[in-house]
């Protein structure tokens, strides 16, 4: 029985391989193939290296004129008199740029370039400190999402402490009562 078993397989591994051999091309086509087929060479110039150099070289060339173009507002960073005695008119009427002047750059002197800068500074540290202080709010009322899945009906009875007097009578009366 093992023996028609055998033969079995054996004859259909042979129709297997004989379909196999049929549908594939030979080996020695394929090697032919493979050796008659002419390389081209590879192109010194890449197109899509081109293109894309092109794109950032573009990109570069429109950022540098925008950033040559824009100037900061500078009526932001007017100093504002020390004296308590000018009047939020005053202040308004020395705030006011009547011809604000793209193109020139301003010719201020050291010292008031100095109080710019410290000016400047100020306000960054003062928006600094007030993200602070607003994250500390909020690290401050934080609360834990699955604090409320701790809480129990039997929360309070397991909280509290068991007034001991009142067990101490409560166990007196059923006790038997000792003879004296």
């Amino acid at each position: 029985m093992e023996l028609v078993g055998e033969n079995r397989i054996q004859t259909l591994f042979s129709e297997q391989r004989l379909a196999d051999e049929q549908t594939l091309p030979s080996f020695v086509a394929v090697w032919n193939r493979a050796q008659t087929k002419t390389y081209r060479p590879q192109r010194a110039f890449n197109l899509a290296f081109a293109g894309a150099a092109a794109v950032l070289v573009c990109a570069l060339a429109a950022a540098a004129l925008w950033s040559r173009q824009w100037q900061p507002d500078r009526r932001a960073l007017v100093s504002v008199p020390s004296s308590t005695t000018a009047g939020p008119e005053q202040i308004v009427a020395a705030t006011k740029d009547p011809e604000p002047k793209r193109w020139e750059q301003p010719r201020s002197s050291s010292k008031s370039r100095a109080l710019r800068l410290a000016a400047r500074r100020q306000a960054l540290l003062l928006a600094a400190n007030r993200k602070a202080a607003h994250e500390v709010k909020a690290l401050a009322s934080w609360q834990s999402p699955t604090a409320t899945l701790l809480d129990s009906p039997s929360d309070e009875l397991l909280k509290s402490l068991p007034q001991l007097s009142r067990a101490v009578d409560e166990l007196k009366s059923f006790l038997p009562s000792s003879p004296k």
